[in-house]
C-alpha cells in the first residue's frame, strides 16, 4: 500500500506526468459529460434561446378580445386569435405550470427536434390516436427508448406517427455507460432515465403512474439562477404574426396569435399623420396650426415643443355614424427637447387639454424609454440598431400614445362597436408600423398559414416543464 501512494505522489510530482495524467483525466471527464448530457441533448431548447420579447404589444389585450376560430387549421388573416390546444411536455422529473408563470417562446432545438416536430405535427392528422399515447411517445423519444422496448399495442396505436426510417431509428440501442463509473450527481440522473425508461415501456404501469414520475408535485424550490418573466409576453413567430404561449398545465395551452393589419394613413408637410382609413372606418386629425400654438410654456421649468390637436373626426361606414372631439389632446413635436425662450408659447385657459410639465416629461420619459427598448429589440435580433429611423419611431410612437390619450375616454370594451373598430385602427397603425419597422412586415394581406408547432413554450423558472403546442383542440371530455 505504502509503494502504491508513493509511486503516485511520484507521478503527481512530476511535471511531464502530471501534465499526462491531466489528459487522461480530462478524456474521462469529457466521456462522462457526454453520456450525462445524451438525453439532454435530444432537446435542448431553454430560455437562453428565448424569441425577444415584442415588448410594444404588452398592452394588446386591453384594445382587442381575441377569437377563437372554429377551425383549427391556423390559416389565418389579419386580426388576434385565442386558440386552446393539446400540448405536451418536453421535460420529465419536472415541474408542471403553474398560476402566473412567465413562458418565453423559442425555437425548437436539440437532436431529436425534427423528429419531436414531425411527431406532433402528423397528430393532427389522427385524431383518434389518445393524446396520453403521443405524450409516452414523445418521452421516450427524448430519453432514449427504443421502439422496439414498447409493447405490440403501443406500437401499433402509435405507428402511424412514425415513417419507416423513423422506426428504424428509435429502434438502435444507445451507449450504455455504467452508472458505478460516473459521478453521483450525473448518477442520480442517469438512474432517474433508466428507471423512466423502464416505466414508458411497462404495460402494466398506467399512464397516471407514468405521469406521478415525469411531472413533480408541490412547491418549487426557489433557485437564485431562475430569470423572472412577465405571463403573456409576445414574440414574433414570421410572416407577420406574433404569438403568446400560456400553458395552464403541460396538456393543456392558451395559445393567442396576432398579426397586425396594414392601415391606410396619410401625412402632411410637416410629417404629421392627418388619417387613417381602413374598410369604411376613418380618423381624420386637425392640429392647430396657429402662431404659437407648437410651444408650451411652463413657467420657470421653460418652454417645449408641442403639437395641440384641434379636433379628432370619428367615421363609420354607415350613414349617422360620426363624432367629433374638440381640443382634444396634444402629441410631443420632435425631440421634446426644451427650447429658447420665445414669448409665442402660452396656455389658452380654455384649452384643458393642455399638459401640465410633469404630464408633458412622463410622457417624453415613457418616449425614451420605449426608444430604447426598441433599440435593445433590433440588437437582439442581431439587425442594424434603428440609428436613422430613430426620428420615424419617436414620431410615431408620440402620434400614436398622444391618440390613444385623447380618445380614451371612448376607448373602452363594449361601447358602440363603429366606434371601437374606428378607434382599434391606431393600435393596428402602430404595432404594423413597429413590425415594419424592424423589417418584419408581411405584405401578404390574404390568408397565411402560421405553425405555432415550432415555438415551445420554455419556462423563465428552472425546475420546469418546457411545453411544445398542437394544432389539435384540447377538450376537457
Amino acid at each position: 500500500m505504502k509503494k502504491t501512494v508513493f509511486i503516485v505522489l511520484a507521478l503527481l510530482l512530476t511535471s511531464g506526468a502530471y501534465a499526462q495524467f491531466g489528459d487522461i483525466l480530462k478524456k474521462a471527464t469529457d466521456k462522462v459529460t457526454k453520456v450525462e448530457l445524451l438525453e439532454e441533448k435530444n432537446v435542448t431548447t431553454s430560455i437562453d434561446d428565448a424569441l425577444p420579447v415584442a415588448f410594444w404589444l404588452k398592452n394588446l389585450d386591453e384594445y382587442y378580445e381575441p377569437v377563437e376560430p372554429a377551425a383549427y387549421d391556423f390559416n389565418l388573416e389579419p386580426g388576434y386569435y385565442k386558440f386552446i390546444v393539446q400540448s405536451y411536455c418536453l421535460k420529465a422529473g419536472t415541474y408542471g405550470p403553474s398560476k402566473g408563470d412567465g413562458y418565453l417562446l423559442a425555437p425548437l432545438k436539440g437532436k431529436r427536434a425534427d423528429l419531436v416536430y414531425n411527431i406532433v405535427a402528423r397528430s393532427s392528422e389522427y385524431p383518434a390516436i389518445e393524446q396520453h399515447d403521443i405524450q409516452v411517445l414523445l418521452w421516450g423519444i427524448i430519453y432514449g427508448t427504443k421502439f422496439t422496448d414498447y409493447d405490440i399495442s403501443f406500437q401499433n396505436r402509435v405507428r402511424p406517427l412514425l415513417t419507416g426510417a423513423e422506426i428504424t431509428d428509435l429502434s438502435l440501442d444507445l451507449m450504455n455507460v455504467p452508472l458505478d463509473v460516473m459521478p453521483d450527481d450525473v448518477k442520480k440522473v442517469a438512474q432517474f432515465y433508466k428507471d423512466f425508461r423502464s416505466r414508458l415501456t411497462n404495460p402494466n404501469v398506467t399512464y397516471n403512474e407514468i405521469e406521478s414520475m415525469a411531472m413533480v408535485n408541490g412547491v418549487l424550490p426557489e433557485d437564485p439562477f431562475s430569470k423572472y418573466v412577465q405571463k403573456g409576453l409576445w414574440a414574433y413567430l414570421g410572416d407577420g404574426f406574433y404569438g403568446r404561449g400560456m400553458p395552464e398545465s403541460y396538456p393543456k395551452t392558451i395559445f393567442e396569435v396576432y398579426r397586425p393589419e396594414k392601415i391606410n394613413s396619410t401625412r402632411d408637410a410637416k410629417n404629421r399623420i392627418t388619417s387613417f382609413e381602413k374598410n369604411g372606418y376613418s380618423i381624420e386629425v386637425l392640429y392647430d396650426d396657429e402662431p404659437g400654438r407648437d410651444v408650451i410654456s411652463f413657467g420657470s421649468n421653460g418652454d417645449y415643443p408641442i403639437w395641440r390637436i384641434k379636433s379628432i373626426k370619428l367615421k363609420g361606414p354607415n350613414a349617422g355614424e360620426e363624432y367629433v372631439l374638440e381640443n382634444s389632446g396634444w402629441i410631443v413635436k420632435d425631440k421634446g427637447e426644451k427650447i429658447k425662450k420665445t414669448g409665442q408659447g402660452f396656455k389658452d385657459a380654455e384649452a384643458n387639454d393642455d399638459p401640465a410639465y410633469g404630464d408633458y416629461t412622463f410622457r417624453l420619459q415613457n418616449g425614451k424609454n420605449s426608444l430604447k427598448n426598441y433599440d435593445d429589440y433590433m440588437k437582439e435580433k442581431k439587425m442594424q440598431p434603428l440609428k436613422d429611423k430613430q426620428d420615424e419611431y419617436w414620431a410615431d410612437y408620440h402620434t400614436m400614445e398622444g391618440l390613444r390619450v385623447a380618445t380614451n375616454p371612448l376607448n373602452k370594451k363594449g361601447q358602440m362597436g363603429w366606434i371601437e373598430k374606428t378607434l382599434k385602427m391606431v393600435t393596428e397603425w402602430w404595432n404594423s408600423a413597429s413590425s415594419a419597422l424592424a423589417g418584419e412586415e408581411n405584405t401578404n394581406t390574404g390568408p397565411t398559414k402560421i405553425d405555432i408547432r415550432k415555438t415551445p413554450a420554455v419556462p423563465a423558472t428552472n425546475g420546469r416543464q418546457r411545453i411544445i403546442p398542437s394544432f389539435r383542440k384540447f377538450n376537457n371530455e
